[in-house]
């Protein structure tokens, strides 16, 4: 029988001096690598792919293998994650482990170039791959690819050491914390010298694919069902040939350039291939991979840059020991385009009016608006997890859709329901279910995401006559009015029973306002009869169930509810008038109670004894319209009986601007220990600087500051040949 001789490994055994000395430049690389990436990291999401690492804050262990198993992902990085975010539930925690697994990725991949082609080549891999631009943008984004990385590192090592039992012991990590770890098997396997049996190479392929089997015989269907129907909705489907082109682009640029400057990028690292031909097994294994992502690309829509993560400590290996060292002014162009594309991606991190800000600031409302006891129910899980990772206090209320009742059951109490847009067919019969039960109070549009609070209706009602006449022979025969007491975030529900005496001429939306003691419009809501008031017959009883949600800044008080019709914008908006002349009739009048904060949450003190928590300014987009949104917070501790306070912005030029105040706001009286919820708005583009929030009310003082970025570019976290960005 033929003997194989061991792979040749470089010994390093030297003085204690000189290894200290020997490590030095390795060490030293890692703290810089270490503390550069601490610096990068986002202080928020900067893609919502970031907080799906948050559903293990939601769930149980089966319950996060369950969540995870309709993801796009294997489990090994969420059970990290699950023991991880417990010991330290915070946004940063989830980030934390990104620059922790690139530390230690960079730690193995020097061991292994150091083993393979000596410590100088080690020195300049571990540069390299420090510095390299997707790595770093990797290491500072919250997902589980530098997991991946290190674990690809291990792997190679132990495959060129022959260690087969730690070899599968990576082959496990690396395939359950990316499936695309499945396409890195073989290229380490390849990496071996000399020549291997194949039925036992068979045979140890066979147990490296093990787990992710076992876990794909459970997991892989709904998984690939998820990410086809999720990533088909994309409107770029690349060629093989643009995404190696992507992919090399980031590898030499880095995701945050601008699309012009990609194929740059991947010129400079189609350079680096031809300076380190003498490195062609190692090119040659990075092929196979690569070339079998290329050819799912045919059938699927994967082309992410970042799947391919787990090749940079070969990329890193073949470029410092394959010649392209000894070259340098290619060296000197790898590394400037590198830290160029660090900086380009740094900036993007602090500027890209990207999807994430608009859920913050969703998430934002949902907290400061939703009563202490309504439930908000998502069709994203993983929006769920971001709600229960920034704001922890609302996590027992948080529900996924499918734990609604069936349809024709009741619901326990008043409920949101956020459905992601770009599955519209999927949470869409939920809703409509819902809304033959009972009314909804609320109904808004956001970049990406539609938002309903609906409101259970009990039986019996508590109707009694009104026999109230408008106009176009309408009749209000009867009234139900459920709420008339009820707290600022909370319902007015009513139930209004119309009779037609002929047919009406036109069209007609029912109106339930509130108005205050000068008839000043504070709160809402409009709705079409179903069937539409043109349908009606004559002698026909038609039931409607309202319910108006009362504002979070309302004040303690008494206020008219009011009803009435108007006809359809489209014909001028004119109210029916009834028998005695009058644009309304009034139900009765409801009373808001006062909505008290917590005196113990900290502030910012004001004169007069105000407390102002401000949470934040916002750009989004809601029904369409593009603003910024100002949150705020604030509490009297004494009371105040004339409230007539204003928010400003201050520009970067000195331009003071008033925001508009919510809808229904007007000076009013607060009684000790009363606490609003507000968000301001300013509808009118604002240009690039930084702004200043000021709190007009017995002076000008100022609360918080915001960044504006620069517009006229756009950054695509997947397709850098997509970005446009102006300097």
């Amino acid at each position: 029988m033929r003997e194989h001789s061991p792979p040749r490994i470089i010994s390093h055994s030297q003085a204690p001096g000189k290894r200290c000395c020997a490590l030095g430049a390795p060490l030293g690389t890692l703290l810089i690598a270490f503390t550069f990436y601490l610096l990068g990291l986002p202080a928020s999401f900067v893609h919502n792919d970031e907080a799906h690492g948050a559903i293990v804050l939601i769930y149980d262990l089966p319950g996060t293998l369950a969540a995870v198993a309709r993801d796009s992902h294997p489990p090994l990085y969420y059970l990290v994650l699950w023991g991880w975010l417990r010991l330290v539930p915070h946004p940063f925690a989830l980030k934390f482990a990104s620059p922790f697994f690139a530390l230690l990725a960079l730690a193995l991949t020097y061991r292994l170039v150091a083993e393979a082609a000596g410590r100088r080549a080690a020195a300049g891999a571990m540069l390299l791959m420090a510095f390299n631009p997707l790595f770093f943008a990797l290491a500072t984004l919250g997902r589980m690819y530098p997991m991946a990385i290190a674990a690809a590192a291990l792997g190679f090592r132990q495959a060129l050491r022959r260690r087969d039992g730690s070899w599968l012991l990576s082959a496990w990590a690396l395939t359950l914390t990316h499936f695309y770890g499945l396409l890195f098997l073989p290229a380490q396997r390849l990496l071996i010298p000399g020549w291997r049996p194949r039925l036992r190479e068979l045979g140890r392929m066979a147990l490296a694919l093990l787990p992710i089997a076992g876990w794909s015989l459970w997991a892989l269907g709904p998984s690939m069902a998820h990410t086809v129907r999720t990533l088909s909705r994309i409107p770029v489907r690349p060629t093989p040939p643009e995404v190696l082109a992507n992919l090399m682009g980031a590898l030499g640029i880095g995701i945050g350039a601008d699309g012009r400057l990609g194929m740059l990028g991947a010129l400079a690292v189609a350079l680096g291939i031809l300076a380190s031909w003498r490195a062609r097994r190692l090119w040659a294994a990075m092929a196979l991979p690569v070339g079998l992502g290329l050819l799912l690309t045919l059938r699927f829509p994967f082309y992410a840059a970042r799947y391919f993560a787990p090749l940079l400590p070969l990329y890193a290996w073949a470029l410092a020991a394959g010649g392209a060292a000894r070259r340098r002014a290619l060296w000197l162009l790898l590394l400037s385009l590198g830290l160029y594309g660090i900086g380009r991606t740094w900036a993007v991190y602090a500027n890209a009016p990207i999807y994430a800000e608009a859920q913050r600031e969703l998430y934002a409302t949902l907290f400061e608006t939703a009563h202490p006891t309504d439930r908000i129910a998502f069709h994203g899980y993983w929006n769920q997890a971001e709600m229960a990772l920034f704001y922890p206090e609302t996590r027992p209320r948080l529900l996924p859709l499918e734990a609604i009742p069936p349809a024709g059951s009741a619901l326990p109490t008043r409920t949101w329901v956020v459905g992601v847009t770009f599955f519209q067919d999927l949470y869409r019969p939920v809703i409509e279910a819902l809304a033959r039960e009972g009314p909804f109070d609320i109904h808004t549009w956001y970049p990406m995401a539609e938002v309903f609070r609906f409101v259970p209706w009990e039986e019996p009602a508590p109707w009694r006559p009104a026999g109230v006449r408008f106009e176009q022979g309408i009749v209000l025969e009867a009234v139900a009015w459920l709420d008339p007491v009820t707290d600022p975030g909370g319902s007015i529900r009513v139930g209004l029973r119309w009779r037609a005496e002929r047919i009406p001429e036109g069209r007609y939306v029912v109106f339930l306002h509130l108005w205050d003691e000068q008839g000043r419009y504070r709160a809402g809501v409009d709705r079409e009869p179903d069937p539409s008031t043109s349908e009606w017959q004559p002698g026909q009883i038609v039931t409607q169930t309202l319910a108006l949600a009362a504002p979070p800044f309302l004040p303690a008080g008494r206020y008219r509810l009011m009803v009435g019709l108007y006809e359809r914008l489209d014909s001028g908006w004119r109210r029916l008038r009834t028998a005695e002349g009058a644009e309304a009739w009034q139900i009765g009048e409801a009373e808001i109670r006062p909505r008290l904060g917590n005196a113990r949450v900290p502030g910012v003190p004001l004169p007069g004894g105000i407390t102002v928590r401000p949470q934040g300014a916002w750009r989004t987009t809601i029904d369409g319209t593009p603003r910024w949104r100002v949150h705020l917070l604030w509490q009297t501790d004494r009371p105040l009986p004339d409230d007539t306070h204003r928010l400003w912005i201050r520009g970067p030029d000195g331009t003071m601007r008033p925001l508009d105040p919510p809808e229904g706001w007007f000076p009013g009286s607060r009684i000790a220990g009363e606490e609003a919820a507000e968000i301001w708005e300013w509808r009118e583009p604002l240009p690039p600087g930084r702004y200043q929030v000021f709190w007009e009310g017995g002076g000008l003082f100022p609360l918080f500051a915001f960044r504006i970025p620069l517009e006229g570019y756009r950054w695509d976290y997947d397709w850098i040949f997509r970005n446009r960005l102006p300097w």
